[in-house]
């Protein structure tokens, strides 16, 4: 295999194996704001027990742009101790090109399926820029392939389906996180590029990426939700679109909830009162919740441990 590519046998291994639900990982900390390897060991078995199969570490989720390049990198090594055997995929995406190298080398090194990044964020870089940028993470990976996390609400930055090609184009590139609303823009990658991977990135939209092409899904309440959404999944592809909506919609009720107190906080303060976690503790300027903060999460949290 070539220090700069992926060869097509190796990406429709890496396609097929990651053709499944990904939980986007919380990352816990302790009372002094350092990463719990205790907690994070617990959580990657409390996804487990759910029946989801693959972790994605490192994204928004995780927390992953509020934290040192160390912290990124223990946090890779302690998810591949725990989580051996499932499919993982390592977000390495940053504002500098030196750092998500850096840290695309370690997710090679420890063995994951895959790399992925958003896009260079905060200062304007012209596209041909932006394709640099993940030709070098490619070169880093030294053939661990990578996938394009395409999430324009929170990178600023747009690709157009001509600009998802040329990057799907690349050697070494075998698919795209679509975290999206265009449900159109899914259909005609899926359509365009049959053989890349392309997993959907909203959980509220999980059955709408399915039935627009999605392969698989890459979601922060499947750390709550997991088996919900394999449920959901499962009957997406029996052809059961009814009964897949009925658990998209029960899903949706708590995310609606999630959404009105923050996503990520709510989503730890979920853990912390189910017990997988010792904090509900965000890395600052991320808010923490408290049971006075908290809204309807207590009563959501007791209805999901039965």
């Amino acid at each position: 295999m070539s220090n700069q590519s992926v060869d097509s046998k190796s990406s429709s291994t890496a396609v097929s194996r990651l053709s499944k639900l990904h939980a986007a990982l919380l990352t816990p900390y302790d009372a002094k704001d350092k990463v719990s390897v205790r907690c994070l060991h617990r959580l990657v078995a409390h996804v487990k027990q759910q029946g989801i199969e693959g972790f994605y570490v490192g994204g928004s989720t995780g927390e992953g742009l509020l934290q040192s390049i160390e912290e990124r990198q223990t946090i890779f090594a302690e998810v591949a101790e725990a989580a051996a055997g499932s499919a993982l995929i390592g977000h390495v995406g940053a504002i500098s090109t030196r750092d998500a190298q850096t840290l695309a080398k370690s997710c090679a090194a420890l063995g994951y399926d895959a790399v992925s990044a958003i896009p260079p964020i905060y200062f304007s870089h012209k596209k041909d820029a932006v394709i640099g940028y993940y030709k070098d993470i490619i070169e880093a990976a030294g053939g661990t392939p990578l996938i394009v996390y395409n999430i324009p609400a929170m990178s600023g930055v747009t690709f157009t389906l001509d600009d998802l090609g040329r990057l799907l184009e690349l050697p070494g590139v075998i698919g795209i996180k679509q975290t999206s609303i265009d449900m159109y823009q899914m259909e005609q990658l899926s359509r365009i590029f049959p053989g890349k991977l392309l997993l959907n990135g909203y959980d509220e939209m999980l059955l709408a990426g399915l039935v627009s092409g999605a392969k698989g899904g890459v979601g922060s309440t499947y750390n709550v939700m997991g088996a919900r959404y394999l449920e959901l999944a499962a009957k997406a592809k029996a052809g059961d679109i009814g009964g897949a909506a009925k658990i998209q919609s029960q899903c949706n009720a708590v995310i609606d909830e999630l959404v009105r107190v923050s996503v990520f906080p709510g989503m730890k303060y979920l853990l912390y009162r189910q017990g997988v976690i010792e904090t509900p503790m965000c890395r600052r300027p991320l808010v923490t919740l408290s049971s006075d903060t908290a809204g309807r999460l207590d009563e959501i949290a007791a209805e999901l441990s039965r």
